[in-house]
């Protein structure tokens, strides 16, 4: 070959010359006569010669370690990797390598690859290094445990939080499992937001997360890019219908990371160019029990929110569902969101009853009452609920007697109608919520129909799939588009003598008196700053309580959240309520997602909801990971009106029917009860009872009531039993794993300041807060200007202080840190440490690594495998984890003779802990070691 086709060889390179043999290349001279290189050959007998590049090949073997050498800056750095072939093609030499960090295999010119000596060449050959070796060796491998850890987790991530113990477990467990497919289907209160985050960080470390289409309800699509933009550092996602729009299927390729609302996808026109995008690499549903697939003999019954899902399946490599109720005592739309997760099962799914144990394999669950902090104690404090009893006074007595009345024509003109007379069944359903919920409530919708009626009629139409929680608002509004003719005859007539009767109960209104000269005070007696959260189905009655309370409290201390307020209105009004505010207002709809916990936990539910289960989430509001006291939750109700009394004697036997099911061995488990209370409520059937309790007396009422309850009970065994499968928090699971946490970190970033010359000027916030200087040189190559920093390790201070750098794995220094603790050029492959007599032995740092059945690799573990001085084998100690902590790290000269013999009995435990956690997803990839050491006693 000429010499001026042939790429330069870089210092190391290994060659073979005709005559001399092998050698490996120590320089590189040019001249007028080409390319001369100086070898030192391997054959002791040519020592070291100058030759001609035109009169040498590539002398690389198989299993050599190289290190590949850019051609220049702007090329891409692939690491290190292990020579696997070698060829020949066209004249030019080449090698096959093996890049195990990243897992890419290519094809090289063997000049470009320079000979190093990894970890298993030194620690075989007694290489240990000299005396800064050793605290080299700790800060490599610490740098691979955090990212690894983080990697596995997510945990090191920007989160505003300490992540609890369920919830890196909860994404380890998932990570580890080989697939994606999971309904995670944690309680109200438990983060699921926060373990989304994780998961996603995580995922993006891999590389996995290129693109990425997140699915929610409508209120809470902004809700969920800000809270990944600021907790979690995830700023690409972007709000389809808000932040862009698609007019043309190739700029699906311009948004990778989107949100979408599940009700504005569903739509035919939205739904036909969300199929036009490429794959995804992983879609998730907020809300998933909103996909609603029924069963009916053999036919399937879909709605528009499941058929989006069901074709989303197929342009994705992965989904995940998110409810905290995806089973409702109805197998068959249980069994429906599994088969979309995983489609291929389908006969093990219907046959689910026969095998729950494959639900552990799809589903992964944590209850209130199991989840702990990082020491080990619950989290949630309790709940008390009092019931406020309001009394009616004579005029309320004589409006709900007349409101009676009227309600009953209507429902009889329904009935009579048929379907027809269904728009007026709900109207009338719509009324007796509202008396229920206020006095101004029924005044304002009475009004307002009077008001309609002398206009043309139109048709109310209520949508099947509408979100629940919007339902108090909608109805509302469909009652003010209200138009048409008088259900019946002298309907008119009525509606003037209740307005008249309404205002007259407005006036001396007994249930706010209650509200406010009560129950109010007796609040605020102890404590004249209590914060209180109100919830009520309905605006007007909202609007009636913020004048009320205003007028006794002053102008300023109420604000409002619901569901026709933009994400940042209600962000702004949530903000002031948490600073300056007393009361804060909540529709169910405005409700939807804010999390108040941290300066609330008393709430007073002026009006009941229908359903049940959203009482329980109207609690989940206050009743959530980082509520520092017990949540006291008071329900205003009249035992004079039937629809409240129904629904006070429905609270109460759902509190004897889970009393009943949280007793174990005989004893009351508080902390079982709000587990049980959220799945009875979601299973009981309370709508369809008061709807025909119109008809039926009390006492059928009541026996209706203890059926529905008898089956709900029974349905909530069941789902109990079924659930016991799921995967949950086990905290033995990653108690074998090199567990990483905040003081590993600290002593990392300790230790490279030290090494890198990187001056602490001051700590302060009892050491969470330093102030830094970074040599010249250093800031040149981070690209910044300005050499003095402030950094944190806490979160809360990172939040509150604007020019501090938080040390997370999204931190530009930190980055730096790790990426050069890591390289081959940082040292510390070995190391002989000496006066550490709980690890006296040899140890070696390792990735397990394995890969689907197509190659691509799905986990990495970093595992400690120490043989100790007794000559047994153990992993991961908690002794060396200690040490990773220690800033006192002394070499020592080794004495060791059988070297090789103890990296061979290390990797062969390496490589029977890589078989015995492989299996049908996870096959394995290799063992492959990053640093070796002996310790000394």
């Amino acid at each position: 070959m000429q010499t001026y086709n042939r790429l330069k060889p870089v210092k190391n390179c290994w060659v073979s010359h005709a005559k001399n043999g092998k050698g490996i290349i120590r320089q590189v001279m040019g001249g007028i006569d080409g390319v001369t290189i100086k070898v030192h050959w391997k054959n002791a007998a040519f020592g070291q010669t100058l030759v001609p590049l035109n009169s040498v090949v590539s002398g690389l073997e198989v299993g050599m370690e190289v290190q590949y050498v850019p051609m220049s800056k702007t090329e891409a750095f692939l690491g290190e990797g292990i020579v696997l072939k070698t060829r020949e093609v066209a004249g030019f030499h080449q090698a096959l390598v093996h890049f195990s960090e990243s897992s890419i295999i290519r094809w090289l010119p063997y000049e470009r690859l320079a000979w190093i000596k990894g970890v298993k060449h030194r620690f075989c050959t007694n290489d240990f290094g000299d005396d800064a070796s050793p605290e080299i060796f700790r800060l490599k491998v610490l740098a691979n445990a955090i990212e690894n850890w983080n990697e596995n987790t997510g945990s090191l991530s920007r989160l505003p939080i300490d992540p609890l113990p369920h919830q890196v477990h909860l994404v380890h467990h998932i990570l580890a499992s080989g697939h994606l497919n999971w309904m995670i289907a944690d309680d109200v209160g438990l983060g699921k937001t926060i373990e989304t985050g994780m998961l996603l960080k995580a995922l993006e470390q891999r590389g996995q997360a290129e693109r990425v289409l997140l699915i929610t309800p409508a209120g809470l699509t902004a809700q969920w890019k800000e809270e990944l933009h600021n907790k979690f550092g995830l700023s690409k996602f972007r709000i389809y219908g808000e932040n862009f729009n698609i007019e043309e299927e190739r700029e699906w390729g311009m948004y990778k990371h989107v949100i979408g609302s599940i009700d504005r996808f569903k739509e035919e026109h939205h739904l036909e160019k969300l199929l036009r995008a490429e794959y995804w690499d992983l879609v998730i549903f907020d809300e998933a029990h909103r996909l609603s697939r029924r069963q009916y003999g053999m036919k399937y019954e879909a709605s528009h929110r499941f058929q989006l899902a069901n074709y989303l399946r197929g342009k994705t490599k992965a989904m995940v569902l998110l409810s905290a109720t995806p089973h409702q005592g109805k197998p068959d739309k249980f069994q429906s969101l599994l088969m979309l997760l995983n489609p291929d099962r389908k006969e093990e799914i219907d046959t689910l009853a026969l095998n729950p144990e494959i639900l552990s394999e799809m589903m992964i669950r944590n209850n209130k009452s199991d989840v702990t902090d990082l020491e080990g104690n619950f989290i949630f404090k309790g709940k008390t609920t009092k019931s406020i009893r309001v009394t009616h006074d004579e005029s309320m007595k004589h409006f709900d007697m007349l409101l009676q009345s009227y309600l009953r024509k209507g429902y009889q003109t329904a009935r009579e109608m048929g379907q027809i007379g269904n728009a007026i069944g709900f109207v009338m359903t719509v009324y007796r919520k509202l008396a229920a919920s206020s006095a101004k409530a029924i005044n304002k919708a009475l009004n307002n129909r009077k008001f309609r009626l002398i206009e043309e009629a139109c048709t109310l139409v209520v949508s099947d799939e509408l979100d629940e929680r919007y339902t108090g608002e909608s109805e509302e509004q469909q009652l003010q588009a209200l138009q048409g003719k008088e259900f019946f005859d002298g309907e008119l007539e009525q509606l003037d003598v209740l307005i008249a009767e309404s205002e007259q109960v407005l006036r001396n209104d007994p249930k706010l008196k209650e509200f406010l000269e009560k129950l109010i005070p007796s609040i605020l007696a102890n404590h004249k700053s209590e914060k209180i959260l109100i919830f009520t189905e309905y605006r007007s009655t909202q609007n009636y309580l913020k004048v009320a309370l205003e007028e006794h409290y002053g102008v300023g201390c109420v604000d409002l959240i619901n569901g026709s307020m933009k994400h940042q209105n209600r962000t702004e009004a949530i903000r002031n309520f948490e600073d300056a505010g007393q009361f804060l207002i909540s529709t169910e709809a405005g409700g939807e997602g804010i999390n108040l916990q941290d300066k609330c936990h008393i709430m007073i539910n002026y009006d009941l909801p229908w359903n049940p289960m959203r009482l329980v989430q109207r609690i989940g509001r206050l009743y959530r990971y980082g509520q520092k006291n017990r949540v006291v939750v008071f329900n205003l109700y009249s035992p004079e009106s039937m629809d409240d009394q129904i629904m006070e004697l429905m609270h109460e036997r759902i509190e004897q029917v889970v009393g009943d099911l949280s007793s174990l061995s005989g004893e009351f488990n508080e902390r079982l009860s709000e587990d049980i209370m959220g799945e009875v409520a979601d299973l009981v059937d309370v709508e369809n009872i008061l709807l025909e309790a119109t008809s039926d007396g009390i006492t059928r009422t009541r026996e209706r009531i203890e059926k529905a309850l008898e089956k709900a009970k029974s349905a909530a065994s069941k789902q109990r039993e079924l659930f016991e499968y799921a995967a949950g928090f086990e905290p033995y699971e990653t108690r074998e794993e090199l567990n990483i946490t905040l003081e590993h970190v600290k002593s990392f970033i300790t230790g490279m300041f030290k090494l890198l010359d990187i001056e602490i000027i001051d700590k302060t916030h009892k050491d969470l807060i330093w102030q830094i200087r970074l040599p010249e040189e250093l800031a040149i190559d981070l690209r910044v200007r300005r050499t003095r920093w402030e950094i944190t390790f806490d979160r809360k201070h990172y939040t509150n202080r604007r020019n501090c750098e938080m040390m997370d794995l999204d931190n530009f220094i930190f980055k730096y840190l790790i990426e050069k603790a890591k390289s081959y050029e940082f040292g510390g492959l070995t190391a002989s440490i000496g006066h550490m007599p709980k690890l006296e032995g040899a140890v070696v740092c390792s990735y397990l690594r394995w890969q689907n059945a197509q190659g691509l690799r799905q986990r990495q573990e970093l595992v400690i495998i120490h043989i100790n001085k007794d000559e047994d084998i153990v992993m991961n100690t908690q002794d060396f984890c200690d040490w990773l902590r220690s800033d006192k790290v002394i070499s020592y000269e080794n004495s060791r003779q059988n070297l090789k013999d103890l990296f061979q009995k290390i990797e062969q435990k390496g490589l029977e802990v890589l078989q015995a956690k492989s299996n049908q997803l996870l096959h394995p990839e290799g063992v492959f070691p990053i640093a070796g050491g002996l310790f000394y006693e």
